[in-house]
């Protein structure tokens, strides 16, 4: 039994689907390479307008480059992370935390690339908040399950510091990523710019309320 987190052969062994998809996204892109446009859409304003374009390259590549930046940061960031050790208590879900982030994204490539072939940039407005409100969802099931470390989780300095405020700062904070992630839900069936409000809204919401909470109970512990 391991005492400390290592990326072995039964890490990969259980992640090879990951690989894979990620190498599919490359293969995805280099197909239908020849039939994006020179000019890519990269970037929709609040009503559901392109206002930023990038080149076809980044649209071909741009995103899978990413995912596979975050997943080797997301394997290989406990290895400097002085509490380390913590990883071994959470490590399933630290290994579905990889999962779902890679999956989202591959997924956003997939939107992205349809988007830019067939032109419809209503899905943007449609889908993207839908799937970004499921992933909330999920994190927020997912959440008070991730044991005190300093890369992965709410990371305040109250919470760092304590180890009672990390715990209760993270189960409130499970309910607000759930209630937001409902909020995005409702957001992919509402007009731009509403959708756009709302998800913003929400996603600063949760973020800001999660700050506080854990700057509260860090200030009720000390006192008591």
């Amino acid at each position: 039994m391991k005492n400390r987190y290592r990326v072995d052969k039964e890490i990969i062994s259980k992640e090879w689907g990951l690989i894979v998809l990620i190498l599919f996204l490359y293969i995805l892109g280099t197909i239908l390479y020849p039939e994006l446009p020179d000019k890519v859409p990269s970037h929709w304003n609040a009503k559901g307008e392109v206002d930023q374009y990038s080149s076809k390259f980044w649209g071909a590549f741009g995103i899978p480059t990413m995912i596979s930046i975050l997943y080797l940061g997301l394997l290989y960031i406990p290895y400097i992370d002085p509490g380390r050790e913590n990883y071994i208590k959470f490590e399933s879900t630290y290994r579905l935390i990889r999962f779902l982030f890679v999956i989202v994204f591959a997924i956003l490539q997939i939107i992205l690339l349809t988007v830019i072939i067939t032109g419809k940039d209503y899905l943007i407005s449609k889908l993207v908040p839908g799937l970004i409100g499921i992933m909330f969802i999920l994190i927020g099931n997912y959440l008070p399950r991730i044991k005190h470390n300093w890369f992965v989780g709410i990371r305040t300095p109250w919470t760092l510091s304590n180890e009672g405020v990390w715990k209760r700062t993270h189960r409130f904070a499970g309910y607000l990523f759930v209630i937001g992630g409902f909020l995005m839900l409702l957001a992919a069936f509402l007009p731009p710019p509403v959708n756009a409000i709302i998800g913003v809204g929400g996603v600063l919401l949760v973020i800001i309320l999660s700050i506080v909470y854990s700057f509260l109970i860090f200030k009720k512990l000390v006192k008591n």
